[in-house]
């Protein structure tokens, strides 16, 4: 805890402006930071795709033997304000492409930027028998330019903002955990709101932490293509994503996680590698 408002401040604007300027976003579960304490987190993750859902759920080739590549540095970090006030923070720096063969020759699209500011804050309503929170917040685009035929979207230019709850429960003396959320997605322009879920459970073992996710998207409005097929539309997503963390050191971490689109409509296939290293306090 810090004895002084002053460096409290320095130290926030700090970390906001190393999540912005360095770049799932990360799900980190119901607790909440001491006040002062801080989990900040760089991650690459990369995808390749051939194949879409389309919007019966069916998978499908990608038009032209296409191939979509998405690889994003990610920064995410959690900041304690209070001792049940918590500001999260998250954006990617992406760098897309889409490859396309035409009788032709092959056409190949780019696009790289800062795509959008996701914050919220996170409050602490319940410590037992679970922790209960709520959080509320908005996505936010970062400057980046819209093109209506483009095939490498790096976000939809409209504010969203979302509210969830959260819960979540440590097993000890069994060393594993569980902890989940349910929300709701306010999309901007012409998109569909969302509903999205997220459950979590963890072992840990040694310098070791085994955990699993699974995460669902959906739609409210119909799964058609809006904007861009398979980025950016209505679309249902269900993920499954295995993964570990490392125990450098009390403050240091390092992660591997390896995310599965299992299912869904109007979205790409394909799994995304996470390679991650977290800072805490």
């Amino acid at each position: 805890m810090f004895n002084h408002h002053s460096t409290t401040n320095h130290r926030l604007l700090f970390f906001a402006l190393c999540a912005i300027c360095l770049t799932s976003t990360a799900y980190a579960g119901a607790w909440t930071q001491k006040q002062g304490g801080y989990y900040f987190k760089l991650a690459a993750n990369s995808l390749e795709a051939h194949s879409d859902f389309d919007a019966d759920g069916g998978r499908v080739t990608k038009p032209a033997m296409g191939q979509l590549q998405d690889f994003n540095l990610a920064a995410y970090i959690e900041y304690g304000l209070r001792e049940r006030l918590t500001l999260v923070a998250s954006t990617p720096y992406k760098r897309l492409s889409d490859r396309r063969t035409f009788a032709t020759g092959i056409g190949r699209e780019r696009d790289s930027h800062l795509a959008d500011l996701a914050m919220r804050l996170r409050w602490r309503w319940r410590q037992q028998p679970a922790v209960i929170s709520l959080a509320a917040g908005a996505k936010i685009p970062l400057g980046y330019k819209i093109r209506q035929d483009s095939n490498v979207p790096l976000g939809t230019d409209e504010i969203d903002a979302d509210i969830r709850l959260l819960l979540g429960r440590s097993l000890y003396p069994f060393p594993g955990y569980l902890t989940g959320e349910l929300g709701y997605r306010r999309r901007g322009g012409s998109f569909s709101d969302e509903i999205f879920t997220t459950l979590e459970g963890g072992i840990s073992w040694q310098r070791f932490l085994f955990k699993s996710t699974i995460s669902s998207l959906h739609t409210l409005g119909s799964c058609n293509s809006v904007g861009q097929a398979g980025l950016i539309g209505d679309q249902n997503i269900f993920k499954v994503a295995p993964g570990a963390i490392y125990r450098i050191s009390d403050r240091i971490e390092a992660s591997l996680d390896l995310f599965h689109i299992a299912s869904g409509c109007n979205t790409t296939t394909g799994n995304t590698l996470s390679l991650g290293l977290a800072l805490k306090h």
